[in-house]
């Protein structure tokens, strides 16, 4: 015992040290930094890609995020493996299975997986096609998950051309999901949830419908408050004319709320995913929007806005 403890004050700080900076314990650091050094080397196998394709380059001016949480960055890393599938099977490389998303708290290292799905598909198509491999990519710092999350955006605009996105039919099947989970909270809680029969618009934009999704990411900041469950904040709703893939990106992220709400309120089921709706315009949207937020206002008890 005594030369067990002559051994430890001898040797203690150099094993310490060891353990502290050993493979191991340093593959188990992730952090934002991390995340952000990923992105940007799965950026570079996108634009290697549209070069070898011939398709132009793109540039995008960067939106602005806030209030981003690691459960956002997995629903928008997951939406981008499914476009990553449709490029292997377009491009005859055998499709990798989506990574669902487990009921548990999410940290940053619970996304790197689904960064590292990413790559490797797209790898894969890029060894397939010849085009060439992406640069060592330095570690950056001080990268927020904000940061981290508007390079998934950009990624996203990147399968432009490469992939159809078929945004009405992502939209169909989010809010098919969302609705179901909405559905198993108010089960669970014993809260009244009926959906407002659909009305018909006329002359609605897209930036409308995106104002209605925003609406309803409030009133789940709402409901959420009052079932005890600590709220995030909606974000910033888009400068200018939103985008269909804008829309979309709202009801992605609608859908890491409610997984975030369910592993609280240990609703481990997963809610079907068939699309039922038709959104083949912006007045459809708009209604099926307007239809959702019907149900969180009776959700939350209030008659109106």
């Amino acid at each position: 015992m005594i030369r067990l403890v002559l051994f430890l004050q001898r040797y203690g700080f150099a094993i310490g040290c060891l353990l502290v900076f050993s493979p191991v314990s340093v593959a188990a650091i992730v952090n934002n930094n991390h995340l952000y050094q990923k992105t940007q080397v799965i950026t570079q196998q996108l634009v290697a890609i549209r070069e070898q394709q011939k398709l132009p380059a793109l540039s995008t001016e960067p939106q602005i995020f806030a209030d981003k949480l690691a459960i956002h960055l997995v629903f928008k890393s997951q939406q981008l493996s499914e476009f990553a599938a449709k490029l292997q099977s377009k491009h005859g490389v055998p499709v990798s299975a989506n990574k669902n998303v487990a009921y548990r708290v999410i940290r940053p290292r619970s996304v790197m997986p689904y960064l590292e799905l990413l790559e490797q598909q797209l790898d894969a198509v890029a060894t397939k096609i010849a085009a060439s491999k992406p640069a060592d990519v330095e570690r950056p710092l001080g990268k927020s998950v904000n940061d981290v999350y508007q390079q998934l955006v950009i990624i996203e605009a990147l399968f432009v051309d490469l992939v159809d996105r078929e945004g009405n039919t992502a939209l169909a099947k989010n809010l098919a999901i969302i609705k179901g989970d909405l559905q198993q909270i108010s089960q669970l809680k014993d809260l009244p949830l009926n959906f407002a029969s659909l009305d018909n618009f006329q002359n609605r934009e897209l930036t409308d419908a995106n104002i209605v999704a925003f609406q309803c990411l409030y009133l789940l900041e709402r409901l959420f408050r009052q079932l005890a469950i600590e709220p995030s904040k909606p974000g910033r709703l888009p400068t200018g004319e939103s985008s269909l893939y804008q829309v979309v990106d709202s009801t992605v992220n609608l859908r890491a709320e409610l997984h975030r709400a369910k592993t609280i309120l240990q609703i481990e089921q997963d809610s079907p995913a068939e699309p039922m709706a038709d959104l083949s315009n912006a007045n459809l949207l708009y209604a099926q929007l307007v239809q959702l937020r019907s149900g969180l206002l009776q959700m939350v008890g209030a008659p109106a806005l």
